[in-house]
């Protein structure tokens, strides 16, 4: 296992999908949205880092991504988030 250590702010370009997770099912939808997801960046063959990225925001939203090693050359009803963890 290699472990890193960042003394400086991490920040994610991610894009995937969100939306409000009713009855506050989080896990449910971060699924549903990450199957969505996944199926957008292999049907379009996007190249990407391979690891899912769960945000949970305000209002019982969720947010499931993925970081690419482009952005998207057209739209592919993709949303795009920035997520910074600060030091």
């Amino acid at each position: 296992m290699n472990v890193e250590t960042y003394n400086n702010n991490l920040t994610f370009d991610l894009h995937g999908f969100s939306e409000t997770a009713m009855n506050k099912d989080y896990a449910g939808t971060a699924f549903k949205l990450m199957d969505k997801m996944w199926q957008t960046v292999k049907s379009n063959n996007l190249k990407n880092k391979g690891l899912n990225v769960w945000v949970y925001e305000d209002k019982d939203r969720v947010f499931a991504g993925v970081e690419l090693n482009e952005p998207p050359t057209r739209d592919l009803g993709l949303e795009q988030k920035s997520v910074t963890l600060k030091k």
